[in-house]
This record gives C-alpha cells, sequence and structure tokens, in this order.
C-alpha cells in the first residue's frame, strides 16, 4: 500500500505541489489491524492530511480587492503551504477493539501529518468467535495474533499551489477559473476545475464609493477529483497479513481490481478591503471557508477475520497447516474503507502585492483559521 501515499503525491503535483511526499512502507499494515479495527485506524491516519488537502483548494483566490476593466486579465500562478494544527497531528487509539499497543498505556499515534514513528499495536486474538464459539488461543487475554506498527507521520506542512486565469466582465467584474481536463495516465483518472467571482460592491453605496479604498466580494469553489488503479506490486494480499507463527486460509478473490478514489471540494465567501499605494498593495480578506474530503479504497481486499477451528473428539482447537500452525481465516471485504471529513472555517487574510514591472506583480499572503495557510503568487496582469 505504498502507492496510498504515491497517489496522494500525485493527486498534489496535479494542483501544483512543489515537494515530495514519499512513501511509507508500513501503509499496508492498516490492513492487519483486522476487520473490527480498519477503518478506525485508516479514518485517524488519513484524515487530516485530507483536510489540509482540502483547505489547499480553498486558498490564493485573490491578491487585491481592486476589480479589472471589462477584458483586463491576469494569469497567476501562486503557491503555498498548508499547516495541520496541532490537535490533527495525532489520532486516539483509544477504543480499540482487538488491538493493543506493545507499550501498555499509549494512547495515541501520529497521523500522517504528523511526525515520528508510528506505535507498535498487536492484534489479539477475541474471547469469543464468530458465532459466541469460545477462541481456544485466546489464553486470558495474551493470546496474539501478530504486531504491526501504524504508519509514521510524514510532515505537519502540505503544499499547495493553483493556477489561475482571471478575466474582467461588465457588471460581474471579475471571474476567474481554475481548470485541468481529465487525463488518464499510469493508472489514474484525475480532473479539477475551479470558478471564483468577484464583485466590487462599493460602486452600490452612496458616499462609500467615494472613499479612497478598493472593497469587494469574492465566492469561489474549486473541485478535484482522482482515481487511481492500484498496479499488482502494490495490491494487498492475504500472505502480507500474517505473521511467521500462522497461517492464513486460501482465497479465491479477485484482489486485481484494488483502487482509490479521491474528491476534495472547497467554497469560499470573503469580503475584501486594499489599497494602491503607488506600486504597494496591501490587503485583507475575512470570511468563512467550508470544504469537504472523501476517501475511498475501493475493489476487494483482505483482511484478517477468525481463527479458524476445528473439533476433534467433542474439544474445539485451532485448525493447523500442513506445518502445524494455526490457519487464520480471510475476510474479503469489498470497498472497505470510506473517508468523510468536513470543515467550516471562518478565517482572516493579510497580504501584499507589489507591481514590479508594467504588467508584473509579486504577492504574499498569510490566513488565519484552522487549517492556516501561508502562500506567495506571481502574476501577469493587464487591469
Amino acid at each position: 500500500m505504498k502507492k496510498i501515499i504515491v497517489s496522494l503525491t500525485i493527486v498534489a503535483c496535479v494542483t501544483g505541489y512543489v515537494s515530495e511526499i514519499k512513501a511509507q512502507n508500513d501503509i499496508s499494515n492498516i490492513f492487519k489491524a483486522g476487520v473490527t479495527d480498519l477503518n478506525k485506524v485508516a479514518n485517524g491516519y488519513l484524515t487530516p492530511v485530507g483536510n489540509c488537502f482540502s483547505a489547499g483548494l480553498g486558498s490564493n483566490w485573490y491578491n487585491t480587492a481592486e476589480v479589472h476593466k471589462p477584458f483586463g486579465f491576469d494569469l497567476t500562478v501562486g503557491v503555498g503551504v498548508v499547516q495541520a494544527p496541532v490537535e490533527d497531528q495525532l489520532f486516539s487509539l483509544v477504543g480499540l477493539t482487538n488491538l493493543r499497543p506493545t507499550i501498555a498505556g499509549t494512547t495515541q499515534a501520529p497521523t500522517l501529518v504528523g511526525t515520528g514513528k508510528g506505535v507498535e499495536l498487536n492484534l489479539m486474538q477475541p474471547k469469543t468467535l464468530g458465532g459466541g464459539v469460545a477462541n481456544p488461543l485466546w489464553n486470558n487475554g495474551t493470546g496474539k495474533i501478530s504486531s504491526f506498527t501504524t504508519p509514521g507521520g510524514l510532515s505537519q506542512y502540505i503544499p499547495t499551489a493553483s493556477v489561475q486565469l482571471t478575466l474582467g466582465l461588465p457588471l460581474i467584474n471579475d471571474v476567474s477559473v481554475r481548470y485541468v481536463p481529465k487525463v488518464s495516465q499510469s493508472g489514474f483518472e484525475l480532473s479539477m476545475w475551479g470558478v471564483g467571482i468577484k464583485h466590487n460592491f462599493k460602486q452600490w453605496i452612496p458616499g462609500v464609493k467615494l472613499l479612497p479604498f478598493d472593497a469587494s466580494i469574492l465566492v469561489a469553489y474549486n473541485k478535484f477529483d482522482v482515481k487511481y488503479a492500484f498496479p499488482t506490486s502494490a495490491q494487498i494480499t492475504p500472505d502480507m497479513l500474517v505473521g511467521s507463527d500462522f497461517a492464513h486460509e486460501q482465497s479465491t478473490a479477485d484482489y486485481s481490481n484494488q483502487a482509490m478514489s479521491i474528491s476534495a471540494n472547497a467554497l469560499t465567501a470573503n469580503v475584501l478591503i486594499s489599497k494602491k499605494l503607488a506600486f504597494i498593495t496591501p490587503y485583507l480578506g475575512f470570511g468563512v471557508t467550508k470544504t469537504t474530503f472523501d476517501l475511498s479504497m475501493t475493489g476487494n481486499y483482505p483482511a484478517l477475520g477468525d481463527l479458524k477451528t476445528q473439533v476433534i473428539n467433542g474439544v474445539t482447537g485451532p485448525a493447523l497447516s500442513a506445518d502445524g500452525k494455526p490457519i487464520m481465516q480471510i475476510a474479503n471485504l469489498t470497498d472497505p474503507i470510506k473517508i468523510s471529513s468536513s470543515e467550516v472555517m471562518p478565517n482572516a487574510t493579510v497580504g501584499l502585492r507589489l507591481k514590479l514591472f508594467w504588467i508584473l506583480t509579486l504577492s504574499g499572503q498569510y490566513t488565519f483559521q484552522k487549517y492556516s495557510v501561508a502562500s506567495v503568487g506571481v502574476g501577469l496582469n493587464i487591469r
């Protein structure tokens, strides 16, 4: 499952990510959590990066409150970084059913946007198996199936970027567009689009329109979708789930359809104020951003089920493989992981725009919100 992180890297690159996100060797260990705890571990580890990614989609839509004259335009390239809040850098291990930390008292593990190594967990034999049958390997809660380490943290800083074309129109003022057509390559199918409208409301308020500053409102929406079909080398198979002390039952399931689907969007609304001072324009923005993020692991995946048992002379015991190892059942799951997250974030932005030459501009801004974003942009501008 290294490809989960590689996939996130491709997602990042399409929207302008400028740094590498390296694959985590132990991401496949999520599926060793067993059927009961699989989604809790997956949600805890991956949800924060989805929130950061979505916040990045809602950023860098403006660098002044001034609007273009009809048919004026600019083309702006922006790059930035989203910072995960402290509370998103760890996820809780409390409430896990069949997983137990090796170090007693450990209650948290790093998320993808955290830092440090993962936490070693032990998958324990449950007291009872399906149908209420007593587990012969339970051993008063000390029966262990396997151990694995949760994926480590990558970074609390998630890069983001955008390429945006803005055109001035009568009445509406500014219309901004972000667009990546649907492309398919190396198992990926992805697309992105966004549209924003900025309107000078100051012109409609008697007296206010004479004041020496620009004021406008901006509403913008950005949507991103990606699907990735995992190659054979990245597929999860039953042999990856058991340690050396156990065997697994044979499975006839087809795991070749394993894939990942991501959908993220951001809707932002802001009131903007700016003041042009020669070649310098400071600006402020106040508003709210609503983000949503959905990630699904689609297709067929194996996960560890119950111990396989047999009855000999009226005594229930573990079924053994040819080499004498207890056999674990394989639960074949279809579309096993579904992660959905949304945030509504009030925000405030401070920024500064510089006009370097006749049509060249440089801007920098910082947006204060739950997932804060620092960004810079360079643009070609004809107003």
